[in-house]
């Protein structure tokens, strides 16, 4: 954790931790954070410089299943958070959507590999993103069953967690899948997410001579090797001069 930075936005001390948000990014990189708010116990965002850009990270908590007033809420805020993003920036929505959306798939917006249930949250979710133009990253990539839930209690599995790309993102996607190595007190999977940033974002090439600036050196530095080998003879010609 000493290498981390942690942004934690949560409840009030002295009400019942009932969501909480977070995002840890490492330290070597704090230069590049731009901006982050804080907005609610369920909604962090971060904005972080690129090579080339910016990327605006989202970490959202959804309220369960059945709680009506609270996920309208929490959507209204969550609409709200994105219309206020620059258009120009790439965008990265992570976290627990409590909606299980299924494997119908939706146009650029949700693929075929999730799970055969769907739950009445499906609709809330992929409304937002179909408006949004959000893609829902890990329904794309075909996976083995253990490497889909990201949720499991009590005998059952689901999958509730997902992350959401902007249109500009899709292309850099490698992968999302559950990781299911590390051992801790949840009940929830890790969901790791790839992204591949072009070589030429990141390292600089040093602009090499074209051919005609190569020929002018070379004949510079042979005519001063034809100047200093005359200027030589020429000496030896003369003699010393008295």
């Amino acid at each position: 954790m000493e290498n981390y930075i942690l942004l934690f936005s949560g409840v009030p001390t002295n009400k019942r931790a009932a969501a909480g948000t977070a995002i840890m990014i490492k330290a070597n990189f704090k230069k590049r954070i731009r901006s982050y708010v804080f907005v609610n116990e369920r909604n962090l965002q971060l904005r972080y410089k690129l090579e080339r850009g910016y990327l605006t990270l989202l970490a959202v908590y959804a309220p369960e299943e059945g709680k009506t007033e609270q996920t309208d809420e929490f959507y209204g805020t969550f609409q709200d958070q994105i219309d206020k993003i620059s258009k120009n920036d790439y965008i990265v929505v992570a976290g627990d959507y409590n909606a299980r959306v299924g494997n119908v798939p939706v146009d650029g917006i949700l693929g075929t590999n999730g799970e055969i249930t769907a739950k009445s949250n499906i609709h809330k979710l992929t409304e937002f993103a179909s408006v949004n133009e959000l893609k829902i990253t890990k329904t794309f990539f075909r996976r083995k069953e253990i490497h889909k839930m990201t949720w499991s209690a009590r005998g059952y599995r689901s999958i509730i967690d997902y992350i959401l790309t902007n249109k500009k993102l899709p292309s850099l996607v490698n992968d999302t899948k559950v990781f299911r190595r590390y051992d801790v007190t949840t009940d929830h999977y890790l969901l790791i997410f790839k992204i591949r940033l072009p070589k030429k974002w990141y390292t600089f090439t040093k602009r090499s001579l074209r051919q005609e600036e190569i020929f002018r050196v070379h004949l510079f530095e042979t005519w001063k090797v034809l100047k200093c080998g005359a200027e030589e003879k020429w000496r030896r010609s003369v003699g010393p001069i008295m």
